[in-house]
């Protein structure tokens, strides 16, 4: 999803709706138990994203560096602002700012790799990588504190 300012992953989690439905119930110091958890897990998917920016590209590697995760009920991403950010995520197809002077007409390098159109180089690659993952982590907190608070 992109919005305004940058990139923003909201992790779905199979079963969320029971989960959120059931912690509801709960009383508050299990609900922040549950978004700190939850804030536990966006942190290490965003260090996992952090990580494969770096390893992409220079371009990429400053775009990553601005790359977090958000407080809140779900684990969720959020990358940018950055001006290199949608390039180094998509690719692109002509040359932007500076390099599209016309003295760079004729130059060999590339500004971004090539446009992969809605294809992700690292950001959007590395989050679906982790799906899988991250679903199970969050289900099994969510399970064990809902388990714990409500006996």
């Amino acid at each position: 999803m992109a919005n305004g300012d940058g990139l923003r992953v909201d992790v779905r989690i199979l079963g969320l709706s029971d989960v959120q439905r059931a912690a509801r119930a709960l009383p508050a110091d299990a609900r922040a138990e549950l978004r700190e958890g939850s804030r536990r897990i966006a942190r290490a998917l965003a260090g996992e994203t952090r990580a494969a920016g770096r390893a992409e590209s220079r371009p990429a590697a400053r775009a990553a560096s601005t790359v977090r995760a958000l407080a809140g009920a779900t684990p969720t991403v959020v990358a940018g602002p950055h001006p290199l950010l949608f390039g180094s995520e998509f690719g692109a197809t002509r040359r932007f700012g500076w390099y599209a002077r016309g003295r760079y007409h004729d130059s060999p390098g590339k500004q971004f790799r090539p446009h992969r159109g809605s294809g992700s180089y690292w950001f959007f690659t590395t989050v679906a990588a982790a799906q899988p993952r991250v679903d199970a982590e969050y289900r099994a907190m969510a399970e064990a504190i809902i388990d714990r608070w409500d006996a």
